[in-house]
């Protein structure tokens, strides 16, 4: 890793960056868990809870939009959000940061960044470089697709037949490259206590100033159900979530932008339900073919180390 990365890592996995002392990067991105959670909403200082399932960070070097509603376009901007998110790391504002950052790092950054030293631009520099160190090796379905025709067992090739025909998943989770999402925003469900609060959320929201509006997503459930619509404003993209990659899916439980659904079978029900509601044929799959599915979605995990990092490409026998 270059240096930059290396000091990133350690900043990652300080706790000591965070109000009370309890909250790092990692707690709500860890390794043993592909750079996820396990928890549909990870309890940040104080035990605060917010508002978003912690999505994997494997792969987000190459991803255009950040966060579920894509307010961000580049990981330095993404990584120095939860510092100062008061349902995250907590801390008071970026001055209280840095000040943090220099009680403890100081040296590191005069090394890596000597003449400059602890900034929010060296801060999001260490930070971001370390998130793009976390691509993944090729998952099973890479390498059957590169050729090797033994990596996906006979059930996950059914399961990639109707993931790519009947089924539809791949009308929005694309096969081509590597990201497998199609990057835009569809609708997701709401749920059925916040739909009656959703109108006069969104009036409120669209007379907010835009660093208003992105405080309240992580403090306000009915604000973070209008998805898209806090930052782009536009009635139709309410309710909008971007498409999230399926890289490593089996292993980043629980699913959808709240984590509200538990387990993989559970997603591939709920999003089988909604190809059939957007008028798609996707015919009536059998439980041994949503079985297929399932099997398939398996093959997309990516190896890692013993230490829960990713393995890199070139690790691979």
């Amino acid at each position: 890793m270059r240096a930059s990365a290396v000091l990133g890592e350690a900043l990652f996995f300080d706790t000591r960056l965070s109000a009370d002392g309890t909250v790092a990067c990692a707690t709500c991105h860890r390794p043993e868990a592909a750079f996820a959670d396990s928890l549909p909403v990870t309890p940040g200082v104080y035990g605060r809870v917010g508002t978003r399932n912690a999505p994997s960070l494997i792969g987000a070097g190459s991803t255009r939009e950040l966060f579920w509603d894509g307010r961000r376009g580049s990981l330095e901007e993404l990584v120095l959000d939860p510092l100062t998110t008061p349902e995250e790391h907590g801390i008071e504002d970026m001055p209280a940061v840095l000040a943090s950052v220099r009680a403890r790092h100081a040296s590191g950054f005069a090394r890596v960044f000597p003449g400059e030293g602890v900034t929010e631009r060296t801060l999001a520099q260490a930070l971001a470089d370390y998130v793009r160190t976390l691509a993944p090796a090729p998952s099973a379905f890479e390498r059957y697709r590169a050729g090797d025709a033994g990596a996906l067992t006979p059930a996950q090739r059914r399961g990639l037949a109707l993931f790519s025909g009947r089924a539809a998943c791949a009308r929005c989770h694309r096969l081509e490259g590597d990201a497998l999402t199609d990057g835009a925003y569809h609708a997701g469900e709401v749920l059925p206590e916040l739909a009656p609060r959703l109108a006069a959320a969104a009036r409120e929201v669209s007379r907010m100033a835009p660093e208003a509006r992105r405080a309240a997503v992580p403090a306000r459930v009915e604000v973070a159900a209008l998805g898209r619509y806090t930052v782009t404003l536009r009635t139709a993209d309410v309710g909008r979530f971007r498409t999230p990659s399926l890289r490593n899916v089996a292993v980043t439980a629980p699913y959808m932008h709240d984590g509200s659904v538990a387990t993989l079978a559970q997603a591939v029900e709920r999003e089988l339900y909604y190809r059939t509601s957007e008028g798609l044929r996707v015919g009536d799959l059998t439980p041994a073919e949503r079985a297929d599915l399932v099997e398939f979605l398996q093959a997309l995990t990516s190896p890692v180390l013993p230490s829960g990092r990713p393995a890199a490409a070139s690790s691979l026998p």
